[in-house]
């Protein structure tokens, strides 16, 4: 039987409910895997060897780095599921303009708490991660063709082609031709593009495609009325350390200029 995990750290656990709600896939699985630890959704678990451990969130605490290490020496594979747990997620999009100090006073008003306290990072910035599942929260249908690959002994392959494919296929009209802020253009599709079907802009909860254009998405956000700091922000609000590495690297003198 495969021992399966789904461990969760710091975050809203959204993408552990959405396993959940692969009611139908979960059924099917229960006769070949053993999910023996998934505390959101069961009393008994046991936290000792896994097959596969599914990890969601972001490492933020002592607790959190201490728990996905343990993980990770237990577990034969390893699996970042959702833009926290991939990239940092909402909680690390300004780790590169303020303080820890900073931010903890702006939260809780003091820096005197019962954890220890570390900017959030991607799991991939603790332990070494094997396959990413991103997206906020994670598509569930990706999670259930990456177990059922995994279950075949094949290594899960999801091509990084930007969201516009999708809106293509689905004959969405393009958002950034009508002026509306959208990341289509350099994030990484597979998530059906419910956004921008719905009128509303690629947040780029998925992170980047391969080899994203930022200077071009910048110069496409700013002619759809963004300053260039609000381009930056509006681009790693999912992206973490992703986005911050880039921008840092490609616009190093507009960030000189205001301080950054």
């Amino acid at each position: 039987m495969v021992k399966i995990g789904i461990m969760g750290l710091t975050g809203c656990s959204g993408c552990q409910c959405e396993i959940l709600n692969c009611e139908d896939a979960i059924y099917k699985l229960l006769g070949r895997v053993e999910f023996s630890y998934f505390p959101l959704a069961q009393d008994n678990n046991s936290f000792e060897e896994f097959d596969v451990l599914f990890v969601e969130g972001s490492v933020t605490t002592d607790l959190d780095e201490e728990k996905v290490k343990k993980g990770r020496e237990i577990s034969k594979i390893l699996v970042a599921v959702g833009s926290c747990a991939c990239y940092g997620g909402v909680q690390s999009q300004r780790n590169d303009e303020v303080s820890l100090e900073e931010m903890i006073k702006g939260v809780y008003g003091t820096t005197e708490l019962p954890v220890k306290i570390s900017k959030p990072r991607a799991v991939s910035e603790v332990v070494k991660v094997d396959y990413e599942l991103p997206g906020c929260p994670l598509d569930k249908r990706q999670f259930v063709y990456a177990v059922a690959f995994l279950l075949n002994g094949v290594k899960p392959f999801f091509p990084k082609i930007p969201v516009c494919h999708e809106c293509k296929l689905s004959e969405t009209e393009c958002l950034t031709l009508k002026g509306i802020p959208c990341q289509g253009p350099i994030s990484f599709s597979g998530c059906g593009a419910p956004c921008t079907s719905q009128g509303v802009g690629c947040q780029g909860c998925r992170g980047d495609c391969d080899f994203p254009n930022y200077n071009e998405m910048v110069s496409i956000l700013e002619r759809n009325g963004l300053k260039r700091e609000d381009a930056f922000k509006f681009i790693k609000v999912f992206r973490g350390k992703q986005a911050q590495d880039r921008i840092s690297k490609l616009f190093r003198g507009d960030l000189d200029e205001k301080g950054a």
